[in-house]
């Protein structure tokens, strides 16, 4: 293996639920599945992972969740090495911050008049500033849901995203419980604007949720401020505990596409927190590979080519 970069923890600042270019939800991937040419028209074969490029599918891959990241690989980032500071800001949060809406819609639409067959309408306002019209059927008895959201420059944090576009969403909320055993919102597009710059996406985010776990599912292309789109095919996040797993395909336009897994689970405290341990590997073409290893110390990029003695115990 040869290593190829160490970053420190600081100066890769990330989280685990990365932006990748296309979103939506579920797993495995390969040269047959279907390609939206109308967002993704990068390359499909899958990739060979190099020395050169080992970088693009480790750090980048998982940072492509960091809108902002330093690892300024891939194109998908917003900041290059002379951008100004600010906070990065990942799709997981962007997920969430769409998420974090929905009590606050429900809760006006139980407040509507119920008129039967008809979708009670009110509007939500962020804590920042920005409103989402929302329009939303929902069925007391069961928890289910379905409406829209109508975001416009929405945000809830001072140093969160603000989202504009429509969003569907179908759902289950759990009275007794409080919370919602699932969600899944659907975009084309979703902007969210960052201190790094505007990212526009397509596809979808879906959450679910029980006693002892919670995944994010997503599948999306993703533009930052108009570079080539990416593809984040079926990224499926699973934390448990202390732990986060994450599985997938990564579509690089310029490279093709590799299946990203977690062999060694990372180490966080949330889905956002920044991993402390754990191995984040990319598998391309020819036994190729691709390890992002993390420490307390920082992050360790490594390549498992043909011109290592360890590619040479490969079977594929």
């Amino acid at each position: 293996m040869s290593e190829l970069k160490r970053m420190c923890r600081d100066a890769f600042i990330v989280v685990a639920l990365g932006l990748s270019a296309a979103c939506g939800g579920g797993g495995g991937g390969g040269g047959d599945q279907p390609v939206d040419h109308s967002k993704y028209t990068g390359q499909t074969a899958r990739a060979s992972i190099t020395t050169s490029n080992a970088v693009a599918f480790t750090t980048d891959a998982y940072a492509a969740g960091s809108i902002g990241s330093s690892a300024n690989v891939i194109g998908v980032m917003v900041q290059h090495d002379d951008s100004p500071g600010g906070k990065l800001t990942t799709l997981p949060e962007i997920a969430a911050t769409v998420r974090g809406s929905i009590p606050q819609a429900l809760a006006r639409v139980k407040q509507a008049p119920p008129i039967p067959g008809v979708a009670a309408s009110s509007t939500v306002y962020g804590a920042v500033g920005g409103s989402a019209a929302v329009s939303m059927n929902l069925n007391e008895s069961t928890g289910n849901f379905t409406g829209t959201m109508t975001f416009n420059k929405y945000q809830s944090l001072s140093n969160g995203p603000t989202i504009t576009g429509n969003v569907a969403m179908t759902g289950i909320y759990n009275p007794a419980t409080g919370s919602y055993d699932s969600i899944t919102m659907d975009f084309a597009p979703l902007s969210a604007d960052t201190a790094k710059g505007t990212a526009t996406m397509y596809g979808s985010f879906a959450f679910r949720a029980t006693t002892t776990s919670e995944t994010l599912s997503m599948s999306c292309t993703l533009s930052v401020n108009g570079s080539p789109n990416h593809w984040v095919k079926d990224w499926t996040y699973t934390f448990s505990g202390n732990t986060l797993a994450i599985t997938g395909v990564y579509y690089h336009p310029s490279y093709g596409y590799v299946e990203v897994t977690t062999p060694t689970p990372l180490t966080v405290s949330s889905f956002s927190g920044v991993p402390t341990t754990g191995v984040f590997q990319a598998a391309g073409a020819h036994c190729t590979k691709a390890r992002l290893t993390f420490s307390s110390t920082g992050t360790t990029v490594t390549a498992l080519t043909n011109e290592s003695s360890e590619w040479q115990l490969c079977t594929e």
